[in-house]
C-alpha cells in the first residue's frame, strides 16, 4: 500500500470522526437548548456565570440534570450548563413541578405523534399490499 493510499485514509478517518462528532455535538445542543427553553416557560431564573468564581462553581456541578439542594429550609432545583450557555437555572419547587408537567405534555405529544405516523403507515401498508398480506 502506498504512502498516498494511507494518507487518504487517515484523512477519511479523520473526516468520519469529525461528522461523527459534529453530529454528537450538534444533538447535544438541540438537547440542551430544548431543556433551557422548557425551564424557562417553567419560570425557572436564568443565572449566567459572568465572573471567573461563579464559572468555577458552575463547572464543579453535575451538568444538564436537574439536582435538588435544601437551601434555608427550603429546596431549590438548578439545572447546570458550563459548556454551552455559560449558565444555570435555578426554580422552586412549584416551578419544577411546572417543568416535570411540560415535560410530560411533550412526552405525550411525540407519542400521539408516533401513533398517527405509525397508523398512516399501516394505512399505506394496507392499502398497496392488500388486506391478505
Amino acid at each position: 500500500m502506498g504512502v498516498l493510499a494511507v494518507v487518504t485514509r487517515r484523512v477519511l478517518a479523520l473526516v468520519a470522526l469529525s461528522l461523527l462528532l459534529a453530529g454528537c455535538a450538534s444533538r447535544e445542543r438541540r438537547y440542551a437548548e430544548a431543556n433551557e427553553q422548557g425551564l424557562a416557560a417553567a419560570g425557572f431564573q436564568k443565572r449566567i456565570a459572568d465572573t471567573p468564581a461563579k464559572m468555577a462553581h458552575l463547572q464543579s456541578l453535575i451538568q444538564r440534570k436537574i439536582l435538588v439542594y435544601k437551601v434555608r429550609e427550603r429546596l431549590v432545583y438548578v439545572w447546570a450548563d458550563a459548556t454551552l450557555c455559560q449558565c444555570l437555572y435555578i426554580g422552586n419547587e412549584a416551578q419544577y413541578q411546572e417543568y416535570a408537567k411540560l415535560a410530560m405534555d411533550q412526552a405525550l405529544a411525540r407519542e400521539r405523534r408516533t401513533a398517527a405516523e405509525e397508523n398512516e403507515a399501516a394505512g399505506l401498508f394496507s392499502e398497496t399490499w392488500g388486506p391478505d398480506y
